[in-house]
């Protein structure tokens, strides 16, 4: 099993597809060369476990994400970890990871916290036709900060269920199918607990240089409940949610990929059926190595999502982003992400209250970040973050810097 490349695969797509909130996400989704993540650089040895241990420091000069109360903190973190993935019998493979942290605010000693990664997942191959994963994750987290704009300790807890497979038929064709369930819950705001689904199907042409091209069908359903003085009470509210789309991964040459999906979604509310949604939906990535130091990676989307944080129905989520990341040696790297993402949120009720148009907000992002491993296991990095919102409501305009300091040692 390749360990390595599945850790800098997952990596890569932690740079792509995740635009930091904090810089500490900036620095937590680092690349390192002593990962293997360049070809000039091979890496540490795999090693079927690893142990991790670190602590950081950000000041955010705007920690509450408002433009009325502008305030400022230092936010300290402690935490350990650690993984474990070989196969254990056969074909059969099992991957564990799990960390815990906990968060001081200086200033805003109200929303100290613990948080916390757990994640068990068995990789199955039945034959030479059959094979897949099925996991198991738990996280618990303190929601954003920008959408309440007050210093509320709401913590998350959402567990998920997935499962997904593929049946080879034919040399160069497949069915694949998946299952993904996730709950989650509030504490800190009077939210019900809510449970969403989502199955999917397909048929995909593959080849053995690793591309992929084919067409996926997803049907998925969840609670989507209101219980607001300037609403009503809906909270039996449900949606359903179909997608049918078209899926590619190409590689171009060994140092350039894309890679994408390309649909059209279907949302229906079953109480509130003027907040349904229909329109093209899709993600489209492109990976480039221009040399064996470097990775740039450029990426479009736009995406229908549940809301967890905010407190609306759905978000209509478009945007771009552009990453690069930059190896200077074996122990220096340095990283930029830029980011432009406009968000639409449907059925909102502070919206509802001032009788004006869907909540729409535009989020500009900036981070650079700096990693030196001065000995093996060391790893010292900083970010420097910048943002800024825009929004149609009074009172929801900010922008922030934030800077960190984070040193992690981790064996593996």
């Amino acid at each position: 099993m390749k360990l390595r490349s599945a850790h800098a695969a997952f990596l890569v797509t932690a740079l792509a597809l995740a635009p930091a909130a904090s810089a500490f996400d900036s620095v937590d989704t680092m690349l390192w060369p002593s990962t293997g993540a360049f070809p000039a650089y091979p890496g540490d040895p795999i090693r079927p476990w690893s142990l991790r241990a670190y602590t950081g420091f950000m000041y955010d000069d705007n920690v509450l994400r408002s433009e009325l109360v502008n305030e400022s903190d230092t936010i300290s973190r402690l935490g350990i970890g650690g993984s474990y993935g070989a196969r254990v019998y056969g074909r059969q493979a099992i991957v564990l990871d799990a960390y815990a942290e906990y968060r001081d605010y200086d200033r805003f000693d109200t929303l100290d916290h613990w948080a916390y990664g757990t994640r068990a997942e068995w990789l199955w191959q039945l034959g030479n036709q059959l094979a897949g994963t099925l996991g198991w994750r738990r996280t618990q987290r303190l929601a954003d900060l920008g959408e309440s704009l007050v210093p509320r300790r709401d913590i998350l807890t959402e567990d998920r269920i997935d499962a997904a497979g593929a049946y080879t038929f034919a040399p160069d064709w497949r069915l694949t199918g998946g299952y993904g369930f996730l709950h989650v819950e509030h504490d800190g705001r009077p939210v019900s607990p809510t449970n969403n689904w989502v199955a999917r199907t397909g048929v995909e042409y593959f080849s053995a240089l690793g591309n992929a091209a084919g067409l996926e069908l997803r049907y998925g359903e969840g609670d989507a409940g209101i219980d607001d003085p300037l609403i009503g009470a809906f909270t039996n509210n449900r949606y359903e949610q179909l997608e049918l789309a078209a899926t590619l991964a190409y590689n171009l040459t060994a140092d350039l990929r894309l890679r994408g999906r390309l649909g059209y979604t279907w949302r229906e509310y079953s109480d509130l059926t003027e907040s349904d949604f229909e329109g093209p939906t899709g993600r489209g990535a492109i990976e480039w190595r221009p040399g064996a130091k470097t990775l740039l990676v450029f990426e479009i989307f736009r995406q229908i999502e549940p809301v967890i944080d905010a407190e609306a129905l759905h978000t209509d989520r478009r945007g771009a982003l552009v990453g690069i990341s930059w190896a200077a040696t074996a122990k220096l790297v340095f990283g930029a992400r830029f980011t432009h993402e406009r968000r639409i949120y449907e059925r909102d009720p502070a919206v509802v209250a001032l009788g004006v148009p869907l909540r729409d907000e535009t989020l500009r992002l900036m981070s650079f970040t700096a990693g030196w491993e001065p000995v093996r296991f060391w790893q010292l990095s900083s970010a420097l973050d910048f943002g800024e919102r825009e929004s149609n409501l009074f009172g929801r305009d900010y922008d922030y810097t934030a800077v960190t300091i984070n040193l992690k040692y981790e064996f593996r």
